[in-house]
């Protein structure tokens, strides 16, 4: 399972950097390169020459536009890709040659497509498969697992995660949840929320960094390359590796989660689709938060997606989200400790009100020493 390197040499000249222009957002622009790439490669031409050709010969450009997409339909019928995949390519081709003054014939061309599913065939992952993977990764992988599942944030914006985008919110002194900034100084940026042990994870995968000599600046990345401490080796490989901690990347998320899938049984077998991916962890976040009883709405505010004409009148102060958030948190704690001192600290309150009577009182205070006493069983495992 070695990370496929995609060689974009072949994207040159003015009409590519014009196309790259017009994408604005940076998460969308490495998936449009890689089907232009394709593309490109089946027509054995660099993108100046085929938008010179494309001038010249339009009818010629349509035709081989349509057997491109007859070749992607032929796979997506062997369940090699799906009918959704046939389209965006066709949505980076579009792009390049209007973005190069090149107009066609869409429509006919469009009639070739597949029909497309409006959703993917894969389910979320299960609390126990979470904490299983939770349980086999190593620091890194720990924070990167929390964060997605109590974030719901998409595999993509983790290159992006500048430590300063992350900060911890306190009420009474005590941790409730975690701030994130995402796509922070783009367009896209929005706000979202992390759970306390997502964010216990994070620090202790932040001291890890500063313990073996990383200089861990507001301007670092929050997740970087693999490194080995022991034998003193950085992802990348070259000399000033050590200072200079390269983002974590998404094919460098997706070959990680690969390989741990694998070794904790949940993948057995090697296929280009499987029943649940990274993106699995963002459709958890949306189906407990809003189990929990979050509002759907601000559900589709944490996850950065539109909200229609909403998105122009719904205009929730940040404090009203996190209300909300902290409402469902229990929805989304994966690891059994973390679960039992939230029931702990909940037993306690109610506990201290007033207006309880007696037999309520004892069977809080029989809750309680169960909770106790499990929560320390827990932490002797945890010390073996």
């Amino acid at each position: 399972m070695t990370r496929i390197t995609v060689d974009r040499s072949i994207l040159q000249g003015d009409s590519i950097e014009i196309f790259r222009a017009a994408i604005k957002s940076p998460a969308t622009r490495d998936p449009y390169e890689r089907r232009l790439i394709n593309f490109l490669k089946m027509m054995s031409l660099t993108p100046d020459d085929f938008i010179d050709l494309a001038k010249k010969d339009r009818s010629f450009i349509e035709r081989k536009i349509i057997y491109f997409i007859r070749v992607q339909n032929s796979r997506a019928e062997k369940g090699e890709i799906t009918s959704g995949t046939v389209g965006n390519s066709l949505k980076a081709i579009r792009l390049l040659l209007e973005m190069n003054d090149v107009s066609l014939n869409w429509k006919k061309i469009r009639r070739v497509l597949p029909r497309a599913r409006r959703y993917a065939l894969d389910r979320t992952p299960t609390v126990e498969e979470i904490q299983e993977i939770v349980e086999a990764a190593d620091l890194r992988g720990k924070a990167l697992t929390l964060l997605f599942v109590s974030g719901g944030v998409r595999e993509g914006a983790i290159e992006y995660f500048k430590v300063d985008d992350y900060s911890h919110i306190e009420r009474e002194g005590k941790l409730v949840a975690g701030r994130l900034v995402v796509y922070n100084s783009y367009p896209e940026r929005y706000v979202t929320f992390i759970t306390p042990e997502a964010c216990h994870a994070i620090d202790r995968y932040l001291n890890f960094r500063r313990e073996h000599g990383e200089q861990i600046k507001n301007s670092s990345p929050l997740f970087r390359d693999k490194f080995d401490p022991i034998k003193g080796q950085y992802g990348h490989g070259k000399k000033d590796s050590k200072e200079l901690a390269i983002p974590m990347t998404p094919p460098a998320v997706r070959q990680y989660y690969n390989r741990l899938l694998f070794s904790v049984g949940i993948r057995s077998e090697k296929k280009r689709r499987h029943d649940f991916s990274v993106h699995g962890f963002r459709k958890f976040f949306k189906t407990k938060a809003e189990i929990g009883g979050m509002k759907p709405i601000n559900v589709e505010t944490l996850m950065g997606h539109s909200i229609g004409i909403s998105d122009s009148y719904y205009r929730p102060t940040e404090k009203e989200l996190l209300d909300d958030y902290l409402n469902v948190m229990d929805h989304l704690v994966i690891i059994d400790g973390s679960r039992l001192k939230m029931e702990l600290e909940q037993m306690k309150v109610i506990k201290e009100k007033e207006d309880l009577n007696a037999d309520v009182i004892t069977s809080l205070s029989d809750q309680l020493i169960t909770i106790t006493a499990r929560l320390q069983e827990l932490e002797k495992k945890q010390q073996k």
